[in-house]
């Protein structure tokens, strides 16, 4: 089981940004639903401000060589959420996909806003995942799975993961298999990123968004 404290004070970094151009994806879908819009982020640069450096929680992020790292090293793990608004339109279908990889645990984040952390995917280096309502600050996290093992996770290198939100529903998965579904859950925002457990460096070499 992993353990989880967070500093309620630690800084949120969040940026603000829109994105959306016309494009067609049923990858995910038995039923396709024709995304007409997508935001992409490949790291080529920091146009956004992913970066951050917190040298008192032990905890910094960068982009270099078409890949986002992020670093913390502190013992109990602080609230460092980067995220970006996407312009995604969170109420209907939409598609979240990112590529991971950490020496201990990662997630992709989805649905935050400020003052909301959104909810997290999470999958670690020893094959499980779990999933979260990472609260706010005012308001204390919740799990909605516990950590799961699951064959889908690679050891070593990048796992693909995604999670689609269509109807009421929400589906996870992990190199492009269907790990788990639950009931959607309000989502206050179309901030989209990442977070860690304490003791990890991870990286991610894209964010794609499509709605």
């Amino acid at each position: 089981m992993k353990y989880r404290s967070f500093a309620l004070l630690s800084l949120i970094v969040a940026v603000v940004f829109l994105s959306g151009c016309i494009y067609d994806d049923d990858h995910y879908q038995t039923t396709p639903v024709g995304y007409q819009y997508i935001f992409e982020e490949t790291f080529d640069n920091d146009t956004r401000g992913w970066a951050f450096d917190d040298p008192i929680d032990s905890a910094y992020a960068l982009v270099q060589n078409g890949e986002y790292k992020f670093v913390d090293y502190s013992k109990a793990g602080g609230v460092h959420i980067p995220v970006v608004a996407t312009g995604a339109n969170v109420d209907k279908n939409f598609l979240v996909q990112s590529r991971l990889e950490s020496n201990y645990a990662m997630a992709l984040i989805f649905g935050a806003a400020p003052g909301v952390y959104g909810y997290s995917f999470y999958i670690d280096d020893a094959g499980y995942f779990a999933v979260y309502n990472e609260g706010g600050s005012n308001q204390s996290f919740k799990t909605l799975i516990d950590w799961t093992e699951s064959n889908a996770i690679k050891s070593g290198g990048y796992n693909d993961v995604a999670i689609e939100q269509k109807g009421n529903r929400w589906y996870f998965y992990i190199n492009n298999t269907e790990v788990a579904t639950i009931s959607a859950q309000y989502l206050s925002g179309n901030r989209f990123g990442f977070m860690v457990l304490a003791g990890t460096t991870c990286y991610a070499d894209d964010l794609i968004v499509k709605w």
